[in-house]
């Protein structure tokens, strides 16, 4: 199954945790400063291809990747925080920053302090949602909790 994360969701801690789980980052189709304008394609294919294995995938959440997705055909679960943890979250992704000075948490950072909002509400219109709705969660059991409710096993 390929899961759609924002930002600080804890994609890399929960599949560094899991064996059958990979945090697929798309950060890793920029190069030299650039990234080649269908880099969504190919980052699709991958995510894909992996959760065709009977891979549990954590990608990030472009629009233009999850338009992609659905133009496809390709099943996808979004994971987010509610509206009302904006201030909550950013905090975190703060703290993320501060303890690591990582270029990657930095454009976080600075995407949800921008577009918290407008991200929020475009993944709330997905079609399978996961809301965070409490900054003290597991992602572990909300995937669960996910699965029971949209019926998706590992049946690949």
């Amino acid at each position: 199954m390929i899961y759609v994360g924002y930002q600080g969701i804890g994609k890399s801690t929960l599949c560094n945790k899991f064996g059958n789980c990979l945090d697929l980052e798309s950060g890793n189709f920029w190069v030299d400063g650039k990234r080649i304008d269908d880099w969504y394609k190919v980052y699709a294919n991958i995510a894909e291809h992996l959760s065709n294995q009977g891979k549990n995938v954590f990608t990030a959440s472009h629009k233009v990747f999850r338009n992609y997705l659905k133009e496809k055909g390709i099943e996808f679960v979004a994971v987010f925080p509610t509206l009302s943890l904006k201030d909550q979250w950013i905090k975190k992704l703060e703290d993320r920053y501060n303890l690591t000075q990582s270029t990657k948490d930095y454009k976080a950072l600075m995407n949800a302090k921008e577009m918290y909002e407008e991200n929020i509400k475009d993944l709330m219109g997905e079609e399978r949602t996961i809301e965070i709705t409490d900054i003290n969660y597991s992602l572990e059991r909300l995937i669960n909790i996910g699965k029971c409710l949209y019926n998706m096993g590992n049946e690949k």
